[in-house]
């Protein structure tokens, strides 16, 4: 059990750390952080993370009791090659708009509107329901978004502007596409 609950926190951390790289909401606190205070920013940020990925696990969980495992590792697995095969090909660069009264509320609720439904939220519903183990994909996933926010805020903004976006894209997308195909080649049981 206690292999599943690290396996569960890995897969969450891992693929929620990939997915948020030079995604919105990292290039929102990157903004925001050029005009407001960084704590502000990353309050805001983990604050309207935390409520996109508790509803995610919430759902995922409520999957896990109702539909069979091997359906939903498998379904997992082929969602996330879908991903994978979408950032690549249709992947691009966002951009915001830098308006608003104070840091905090304005992180809060751009982040907020632009993670619903995204596919972070769905990674981490699937991850849920694949291991069933909401909290410990809660854990794991909010300890990404800390660290990539961190990283915008203190960070970021030298670094990853200085990053090739096709090169992210491209890492993102192999990396989707590898997590799910393992899901897949675990749940067929050719590797245990």
């Amino acid at each position: 059990m206690v292999l599943q609950l690290i396996a569960a926190a890995t897969a969450a951390f891992l693929t929620v750390l990939v997915a948020e790289f030079g995604d919105k909401s990292q290039l929102v606190c990157l903004a925001m952080a050029c005009r407001y205070p960084p704590l502000q920013v990353l309050a805001g940020a983990m604050t309207a993370m935390a409520v996109v990925l508790g509803l995610a696990v919430g759902v995922g969980s409520l999957i896990a009791e109702t539909i069979p495992h091997s359906l939903v590792a498998v379904g997992s697995g082929l969602f996330f090659i879908a991903i994978g095969v979408y950032t690549f090909i249709f992947g691009k660069e966002d951009t915001i708009e830098n308006t608003g009264k104070t840091g905090y509320f304005q992180t809060l609720g751009v982040i907020l509107l632009a993670e619903l439904g995204d596919k972070t939220q769905l990674a981490a519903m699937f991850i849920a329901a694949s291991f069933g183990y909401p909290l410990v994909v809660f854990a794991g996933a909010m300890l990404a978004m800390l660290v990539n926010q961190l990283l915008a805020v203190y960070v970021g903004s030298r670094f990853i502007t200085r990053l090739n976006p096709l090169y992210i894209r491209i890492g993102s997308a192999a990396l989707f596409v590898f997590i799910g195909l393992l899901m897949i080649i675990f749940e067929a049981g050719l590797i245990s």
